[in-house]
Protein backbone atom coordinates (compact mmCIF):
# COMPACT_ATOMS: atom_id res chain seq x y z
CA UNK A 1 0.00 0.00 0.00
CA UNK A 2 1.18 3.37 -0.77
CA UNK A 3 1.14 6.74 1.58
CA UNK A 4 -1.85 8.08 -1.08
CA UNK A 5 -3.69 4.70 0.31
CA UNK A 6 -3.89 5.83 3.66
CA UNK A 7 -5.94 9.29 2.79
CA UNK A 8 -9.44 9.96 0.71
CA UNK A 9 -8.34 10.10 -3.04
CA UNK A 10 -9.38 9.69 -6.55
CA UNK A 11 -7.46 8.42 -9.40
CA UNK A 12 -7.71 11.15 -12.27
CA UNK A 13 -5.18 9.28 -14.81
CA UNK A 14 -1.91 8.68 -15.91
CA UNK A 15 1.09 10.84 -17.53
CA UNK A 16 3.54 8.23 -18.80
CA UNK A 17 4.36 5.86 -15.68
CA UNK A 18 3.00 8.47 -13.36
CA UNK A 19 -0.33 8.36 -11.90
CA UNK A 20 -2.37 11.58 -11.22
CA UNK A 21 -4.02 11.57 -7.53
CA UNK A 22 -6.74 14.56 -6.67
CA UNK A 23 -6.77 14.26 -2.69
CA UNK A 24 -9.95 14.36 -0.92
CA UNK A 25 -9.15 15.51 2.25
CA UNK A 26 -6.07 17.02 3.38
CA UNK A 27 -2.85 15.20 4.07
CA UNK A 28 -0.66 15.84 6.58
CA UNK A 29 3.21 14.31 5.65
CA UNK A 30 6.22 14.35 6.84
CA UNK A 31 5.37 12.31 10.10
CA UNK A 32 6.65 9.25 8.91
CA UNK A 33 9.80 10.35 6.79
CA UNK A 34 10.45 8.46 3.80
CA UNK A 35 8.53 9.73 0.41
CA UNK A 36 5.75 11.87 2.76
CA UNK A 37 4.09 14.74 1.35
CA UNK A 38 1.59 17.28 2.15
CA UNK A 39 -1.45 17.96 0.00
CA UNK A 40 -5.09 19.38 0.14
CA UNK A 41 -7.99 19.21 -2.65
CA UNK A 42 -6.75 22.00 -3.69
CA UNK A 43 -3.67 20.06 -5.16
CA UNK A 44 -3.03 17.37 -7.68
CA UNK A 45 -0.25 15.13 -6.86
CA UNK A 46 1.86 12.96 -9.40
CA UNK A 47 3.03 9.76 -7.95
CA UNK A 48 1.97 8.08 -4.58
CA UNK A 49 4.60 8.54 -2.03
CA UNK A 50 5.95 5.86 -0.04
CA UNK A 51 5.52 2.20 -1.09
CA UNK A 52 4.97 3.37 -4.86
CA UNK A 53 6.70 6.45 -6.37
CA UNK A 54 7.92 9.59 -4.71
CA UNK A 55 5.04 12.10 -4.61
CA UNK A 56 5.30 15.65 -6.78
CA UNK A 57 2.74 17.68 -5.55
CA UNK A 58 0.81 20.23 -8.17
CA UNK A 59 0.17 23.44 -6.49
CA UNK A 60 -1.86 26.93 -7.84
CA UNK A 61 -3.41 24.66 -11.20
CA UNK A 62 -4.32 27.89 -12.83
CA UNK A 63 -0.79 28.43 -13.21
CA UNK A 64 -0.57 25.13 -14.87
CA UNK A 65 -3.88 26.10 -17.09
CA UNK A 66 -2.14 29.35 -18.21
CA UNK A 67 0.87 27.78 -19.30
CA UNK A 68 -0.68 25.98 -21.36
CA UNK A 69 -3.14 28.39 -22.83
CA UNK A 70 -0.41 31.02 -23.08
CA UNK A 71 1.58 28.55 -25.39
CA UNK A 72 -0.91 28.08 -27.45
CA UNK A 73 -1.62 32.23 -28.72
CA UNK A 74 1.28 33.32 -30.96
CA UNK A 75 3.30 36.30 -30.77
CA UNK A 76 0.85 38.72 -32.52
CA UNK A 77 -2.22 37.64 -30.56
CA UNK A 78 -0.65 38.06 -27.52
CA UNK A 79 0.35 42.08 -29.27
CA UNK A 80 -3.69 42.22 -28.72
CA UNK A 81 -4.01 40.99 -25.22
CA UNK A 82 -5.09 44.73 -22.85
CA UNK A 83 -1.96 45.10 -20.68
CA UNK A 84 -4.36 43.97 -17.41
CA UNK A 85 -4.84 40.74 -19.11
CA UNK A 86 -1.06 40.30 -20.16
CA UNK A 87 0.21 41.49 -17.13
CA UNK A 88 -2.38 38.61 -15.24
CA UNK A 89 -0.92 36.10 -17.57
CA UNK A 90 2.78 36.30 -16.78
CA UNK A 91 1.90 36.86 -13.12
CA UNK A 92 0.37 32.98 -13.19
CA UNK A 93 3.12 31.88 -16.01
CA UNK A 94 5.68 32.85 -14.15
CA UNK A 95 4.56 32.30 -10.27
CA UNK A 96 7.38 30.25 -8.21
CA UNK A 97 6.20 27.28 -6.38
CA UNK A 98 3.80 24.98 -8.34
CA UNK A 99 5.79 21.95 -8.57
CA UNK A 100 6.73 20.88 -5.29
CA UNK A 101 8.93 17.28 -5.78
CA UNK A 102 8.81 15.20 -2.84
CA UNK A 103 11.98 12.98 -1.45
CA UNK A 104 12.75 12.91 -5.39
CA UNK A 105 16.38 11.77 -6.16
CA UNK A 106 18.67 12.49 -9.73
CA UNK A 107 17.70 9.22 -10.75
CA UNK A 108 13.92 10.28 -10.86
CA UNK A 109 14.67 13.39 -12.38
CA UNK A 110 16.36 11.77 -14.98
CA UNK A 111 13.84 8.89 -15.12
CA UNK A 112 11.92 11.43 -15.74
CA UNK A 113 13.10 13.37 -18.66
CA UNK A 114 13.40 10.07 -20.52
CA UNK A 115 10.12 9.38 -20.11
CA UNK A 116 9.19 12.86 -21.45
CA UNK A 117 11.01 12.27 -24.38
CA UNK A 118 9.11 9.04 -25.18
CA UNK A 119 7.61 8.58 -28.67
CA UNK A 120 4.86 6.99 -26.95
CA UNK A 121 3.43 10.52 -26.24
CA UNK A 122 1.47 12.37 -28.67
CA UNK A 123 3.40 15.24 -27.48
CA UNK A 124 7.30 14.22 -26.74
CA UNK A 125 9.36 16.49 -24.89
CA UNK A 126 10.84 19.22 -27.47
CA UNK A 127 14.63 19.52 -28.51
CA UNK A 128 14.95 22.94 -26.66
CA UNK A 129 12.12 22.34 -23.76
CA UNK A 130 12.57 22.17 -19.98
CA UNK A 131 10.58 18.79 -18.68
CA UNK A 132 9.12 21.30 -15.97
CA UNK A 133 7.94 23.13 -19.27
CA UNK A 134 6.59 19.90 -20.83
CA UNK A 135 4.76 18.50 -17.45
CA UNK A 136 3.16 21.85 -16.56
CA UNK A 137 2.00 21.91 -20.15
CA UNK A 138 0.81 18.14 -20.27
CA UNK A 139 -1.28 18.61 -16.85
CA UNK A 140 -1.92 22.06 -17.77
CA UNK A 141 -4.02 21.43 -20.58
CA UNK A 142 -6.14 18.41 -18.39
CA UNK A 143 -7.16 20.81 -16.03
CA UNK A 144 -8.08 23.74 -18.43
CA UNK A 145 -9.89 21.46 -20.19
CA UNK A 146 -11.49 18.42 -18.13
CA UNK A 147 -10.65 19.95 -14.28
CA UNK A 148 -12.10 23.25 -14.35
CA UNK A 149 -13.62 23.17 -11.16
CA UNK A 150 -10.24 22.65 -9.50
CA UNK A 151 -8.72 25.72 -11.48
CA UNK A 152 -10.20 29.18 -9.36
CA UNK A 153 -9.16 31.32 -12.54
CA UNK A 154 -10.82 29.52 -15.04
CA UNK A 155 -13.45 31.57 -15.64
CA UNK A 156 -10.63 34.61 -15.87
CA UNK A 157 -8.78 32.38 -18.05
CA UNK A 158 -11.65 31.58 -20.86
CA UNK A 159 -12.35 35.18 -21.13
CA UNK A 160 -8.81 36.40 -22.01
CA UNK A 161 -8.25 33.46 -24.57
CA UNK A 162 -11.57 33.49 -25.63
CA UNK A 163 -10.91 35.38 -28.86
CA UNK A 164 -8.37 32.41 -30.13
CA UNK A 165 -8.80 29.13 -31.52
CA UNK A 166 -7.51 26.89 -28.97
CA UNK A 167 -6.24 23.09 -29.31
CA UNK A 168 -6.32 19.96 -27.01
CA UNK A 169 -2.16 20.11 -28.55
CA UNK A 170 -0.77 18.02 -25.69
CA UNK A 171 -2.83 14.92 -24.91
CA UNK A 172 0.05 13.05 -23.34
CA UNK A 173 -2.85 12.37 -20.15
CA UNK A 174 -4.44 8.78 -20.60
CA UNK A 175 -7.59 8.40 -18.73
CA UNK A 176 -9.63 5.19 -18.27
CA UNK A 177 -12.64 4.59 -20.37
CA UNK A 178 -16.03 3.85 -19.34
CA UNK A 179 -16.04 -0.01 -18.85
CA UNK A 180 -12.60 -0.59 -17.62
CA UNK A 181 -12.68 -1.80 -13.99
CA UNK A 182 -11.18 0.87 -11.63
CA UNK A 183 -7.51 1.41 -10.78
CA UNK A 184 -6.38 3.98 -7.66
CA UNK A 185 -8.55 5.89 -5.43
CA UNK A 186 -9.97 5.57 -2.47
CA UNK A 187 -12.75 6.90 0.02
CA UNK A 188 -14.44 5.85 3.17
CA UNK A 189 -17.94 5.53 2.88
CA UNK A 190 -20.04 4.87 5.94
CA UNK A 191 -17.21 3.96 8.19
CA UNK A 192 -15.42 1.59 5.46
CA UNK A 193 -12.89 1.65 3.48
CA UNK A 194 -13.69 1.59 -0.74
CA UNK A 195 -11.54 1.31 -3.53
CA UNK A 196 -11.34 2.01 -6.72
CA UNK A 197 -12.13 5.44 -6.97
CA UNK A 198 -11.70 6.79 -10.12
CA UNK A 199 -13.12 10.10 -11.14
CA UNK A 200 -13.95 9.80 -14.21
CA UNK A 201 -15.91 6.26 -13.81
CA UNK A 202 -17.87 7.78 -11.29
CA UNK A 203 -19.72 10.40 -13.48
CA UNK A 204 -19.81 7.76 -16.66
Amino acid sequence: MSYIDCFDHEHIGMLGYLPIYHPLENIEGDKWGGYDFSATPENLILGGGSGEHPGLVLHKLECLAARFLHDQITDEEEANLSKEDKDYLIDLCYSDDVLEFCSWTINHYAAMKEMAQSKSFLAPLGENEEVEEWLCKSVGELIFFSLSELNPAHGRLTEIFAPFELHATMRNVACVPPGYPSCGGRRIIDGKVVWGQNRWLEKS
